[in-house]
């Protein structure tokens, strides 16, 4: 059976050598951003909201700044990748499709002639289309527009029925 003290010898870090009084060292931002954009990806507004409440604004801001000219952050890039999860994976409406995008930080002249030109009204019929058989007859207008259809394209939809 070995002691502690011959166990200190074999391993000669022990947790008082790793942490100064107990405390765990400060994460770099840019190591705490690398470490959130390997698991997914954020648009710049998100990560800068994480990376505030560990670093700070100042750090935040450079981190990300740093992050966007390097190409490891890419609003236009992210903005795609949501436009094709929402309307062409969950099939929503391009009014839920376009809060999405919002709620994400991107900002209306970034998004809106990507989200036009991505998610036409031809596609928007065809994914209201795909729902008609799903739902009974009374019950599919509100739920169209619960899932961010516009209104022209639900009476469209149900005047062709």
């Amino acid at each position: 059976m070995t002691s502690t003290l011959e166990r200190k010898k074999k391993n000669p870090r022990t947790q008082n050598d790793v942490y100064v009084n107990n405390k765990k060292p400060k994460t770099s931002g840019m190591n705490y951003a690398l470490f959130l954009l390997s698991r997914r990806d954020y648009s710049s507004l998100e990560l800068k909201k994480k990376l505030f409440s560990k670093v700070g604004g100042e750090e935040a801001d450079e981190v990300v700044a740093d992050l966007v000219r390097r190409g490891l952050i890419s609003d236009e890039r992210y903005l795609i990748e949501i436009i094709e999860k929402y309307a062409f994976t969950k099939r929503y409406g391009f009014l839920k499709v376009e809060s999405e995008l919002v709620k994400r930080g991107i900002k209306r002249d970034v998004y809106y002639k990507t989200l036009c030109e991505m998610y036409t009204d031809d596609k928007e019929r065809e994914n209201a289309m795909y729902f008609l058989n799903k739902k009974s007859s009374d019950k599919i207008r509100l739920y169209l527009l619960s899932r961010g259809f516009r209104s022209h394209t639900v009476q469209e939809i149900l005047y062709r029925q």
